[in-house]
C-alpha cells in the first residue's frame, strides 16, 4: 500500500455498499453485471470502492487489487477528464470500446503478478479468464468476442512473458513493491 500512497497521497478506501451513488450504479448495472457490488472494485479519483469490507480481503488479494487500481489512478492523473469520458464512452454492447484500452493497462498488473506468483500456467489461466472479461458483460462487452479479445490481449501477455513489461513504469515499481528490491 506504500507505493499506492506514494502516488495517491489522499487515497481513501471505502466499501461500495456504504456509498449511496455506488448502490444506485449497482442497481442500474444489475441486469448487465449482477456482481458489480459484490465482486468488482471501482476507483474514482483518489477513492477505491471495495465490494466487501477491507478486513475480508486477504492481504495479497488487497495488494493486487490496489496495484491494478493504481494503474487506473495514474492514468486518471495523466489524462484527467479524457480518461473518464473515454472510459464511459460506448456503455452498451459494441464491437470495441475505449474502456478496453484502460482495462488492458490495468489488467497487465494481474498478468504480471500471475506470472511472478504462479509461472506460465497461472499466466495462461489469467489470460484465459481475461478473454471472457473483455468479451463479456462485466465491463459492457468492451471487446468484440473472445477470439478478438485474445488477439487484443496477446501483445500485453507476450510483453509480460518476455519480461519487457516488468521494466516499464508503473509496472517495474509495482513488481518491486510486490517482491521487494532486487540487487542488481
Amino acid at each position: 500500500m506504500g507505493l499506492v500512497r506514494e502516488h495517491v497521497p489522499g487515497l481513501r478506501i471505502v466499501q461500495k455498499r456504504d456509498i449511496w451513488w455506488m448502490r444506485a450504479i449497482g442497481r442500474l448495472l444489475k441486469p448487465i453485471n449482477p456482481e458489480f457490488m459484490t465482486r468488482y472494485t471501482t476507483v474514482v479519483g483518489q477513492t477505491v470502492y471495495l465490494p466487501r469490507p477491507l478486513a475480508d480481503f486477504p492481504r495479497d488479494a488487497l495488494a493486487a487489487t490496489l496495484a491494478h487500481e493504481l494503474v487506473h489512478q495514474l492514468d486518471m492523473q495523466q489524462w484527467g477528464p479524457f480518461f473518464y469520458v473515454s472510459y464511459a464512452l460506448t456503455p452498451l454492447p459494441v464491437w470495441r470500446s475505449h474502456r478496453a484500452h484502460w482495462e488492458r493497462r490495468a489488467y497487465a498488473v494481474d498478468l504480471m503478478l500471475a506470472l511472478h506468483g504462479g509461472g506460465e500456467a497461472r499466466l495462461v489461466a489469467v489470460e484465459t479468464w481475461l478473454r471472457g472479461v473483455f468479451a463479456g458483460p462485466d465491463y459492457g462487452w468492451m471487446w468484440g468476442g473472445r477470439p478478438a479479445a485474445a488477439t487484443y490481449l496477446k501483445p500485453v501477455v507476450e510483453r509480460v512473458r518476455s519480461g519487457e513489461l516488468q521494466k516499464d513504469a508503473p509496472y517495474a515499481a509495482i513488481l518491486e513493491a510486490w517482491v521487494g528490491p532486487t540487487s542488481g
